[in-house]
């Protein structure tokens, strides 16, 4: 008998070990977040991401910058410099109109009043250390290793002020966040070779942005508008993200139960938006140039991106350029798949506005804007990867994925910079991200197979033999390998807007 009774219960308790063990590989084969039970320490985290970061920026600043000793026009970093000197030295009704002054062929200002006002302000400063960097006209493609420090760390400190500060409260704010994710976040190399090594000031733009998305999802609705509308009025590009904002907060301020409620809350945010548009662009009304204004904002007779660039236009240029009907709808078919691609992300959003929704949708509409909209340039894919960054977390394959091709999306520039050392940034940070990362594998090898593709056609852009009757064929390869990631990965989020999840 006891050997019949040993024999009963050994059988079962085998049989549901076996059973936990197949549910232990499922729920481990579908994990598609990092283990937050080891304890990490924050602050020391951030210290040490901090001292590599600069480490990546002054090294990134010892290289040449765009345009550097190339007359006539030289690079970005020479219109940065010739922006605070129109700025500082003319009249604010003369600073987007053309005059014998201010020849806007040459690198006259595109940009919103609040890049004007910061210019000036760095024009000001220029002038007191050094009065021949902003002597207009006379000081054209003006260059000293002085003058290169001080424009360096007018890049890099805006970065510290702006950027950082609101992206590290996201992150730290984030259940999700790990010692593993965070760094990846903060060293995003993309960012800083545009703006450290192409020469740009993104990092005002997003970090305002960033504020606006922590304002709202805290309901300060009214705090994030007018932090919203300012980074809109740093730089037009945010533009992007003004739908799934607009979406966020109509569907956060309807109440139907108080309709009365609605409106007025309502009527309170449009105020609000209102006068800090009046505000800002109060001394272009005043001088009637807020038209010369718009104008420059708004170039749509540069056609429909720069360069080789990663959008679908370029990409696919070599295929809808034979195809003489597309041409003539192009503007149409652009803004019609600008609105398609990002309809589903915003009706999501709108029926669920939750906060992991917003993400999604600044993310897909964003790069709904990269891929089908008019004027793309190269940077405008920050606009998508840094929400991006705020679902690595949730989505740590995909972001990750993301976030490596858009730094090869990026390469042709630094080329054209003479700046191929950013590609042993991008490879370390590759590196490291699928390294390190302990995120589910599903997908992995594929998405490293991706990468390294790749990689290796940034070698053929610098090492690859010419193609006389071809002159740009690595470049355009390079847009669309690229392109056809991004296509992926606008599928991949839209779908995951529509997952369902535990109410936040």
């Amino acid at each position: 008998m006891n050997e019949k009774y040993a024999k009963s219960s050994i059988t079962p308790t085998f049989v549901k070990m076996k059973e936990t063990e197949k549910v232990s590989k499922t729920v481990e084969k579908h994990k598609t977040t990092i283990d937050l039970s080891v304890p990490w320490n924050q602050s020391l985290t951030t210290i040490t991401t901090l001292a590599v970061l600069i480490c990546f920026q002054i090294a990134i600043s010892l290289n040449p910058h765009s345009g550097e000793s190339q007359p006539p026009m030289y690079g970005d970093y020479e219109a940065q410099r010739h922006w605070m000197e129109i700025t500082f030295n003319l009249p604010i009704e003369h600073w987007y109109v053309n005059g014998s002054h201010n020849d806007l062929l040459y690198w006259g200002l595109d940009y919103p009043p609040l890049t004007a006002y910061h210019h000036n302000l760095l024009g000001v400063i220029a002038y007191k250390i050094n009065k021949r960097w902003v002597e207009l006209r006379d000081s054209r493609g003006f260059e000293s290793v002085a003058h290169k420090i001080f424009m360096r760390v007018s890049a890099i400190v805006p970065f510290y002020i702006f950027y950082l500060p609101p992206l590290i409260y996201a992150l730290m704010s984030s259940k999700k966040t790990s010692p593993v994710l965070y760094p990846l976040s903060l060293l995003y190399p993309a960012l800083l070779v545009i703006d450290n090594g192409h020469f740009q000031y993104n990092s005002v733009s997003l970090g305002l942005f960033l504020f606006a998305y922590i304002f709202l999802i805290q309901n300060w609705t009214l705090l994030g508008s007018m932090f919203f509308v300012a980074a809109l009025n740093y730089k037009q590009m945010e533009l992007y993200h003004a739908l799934p904002v607009f979406v966020f907060i109509l569907s956060r301020s309807i109440n139907q139960s108080q309709p009365l409620g609605t409106i007025l809350k309502l009527a309170k945010i449009g105020v609000m938006v209102l006068s800090t548009f009046l505000i800002i662009w109060l001394p272009f009304i005043f001088t009637k140039t807020a038209k010369d204004v718009l104008i420059r904002v708004f170039p749509f007779n540069r056609g429909l991106y720069e360069d080789k660039v990663a959008s679908f236009w370029c990409a696919f240029s070599f295929v809808l350029k034979r195809l003489p009907i597309v041409q003539n709808v192009q503007i149409y078919l652009s803004t019609a798949l600008v609105l398609i691609c990002s309809l589903p992300s915003l009706v999501s959003l709108f029926l669920q506005p939750s906060e992991r929704n917003f993400r999604l949708s600044l993310t897909t509409t964003a790069l709904s804007f990269f891929l089908f909209s008019f004027h793309v340039h190269e940077k405008t894919i920050l606009l998508a990867t840094i929400p991006a960054l705020l679902l690595l977390p949730e989505y740590p394959s995909l972001v990750i994925l993301f976030l490596n091709i858009s730094n090869i999306s990026i390469f042709s520039l630094c080329i054209k910079d003479n700046f191929p050392f950013a590609l042993v940034f991008f490879f370390a940070y590759f590196v490291v991200s699928y390294s390190v990362s302990v995120y589910n594998r599903e997908g992995k090898p594929l998405h490293i197979l991706s990468i390294s593709i790749g990689f290796l056609i940034c070698i053929l852009e610098m090492y690859g033999p010419a193609n006389q009757r071809f002159p740009h064929i690595y470049q355009l390869a390079n847009a669309f390998f690229s392109c056809l990631n991004f296509l992926y990965l606008l599928v991949s989020f839209t779908i995951a807007a529509f997952e369902k999840v535990k109410k936040e």
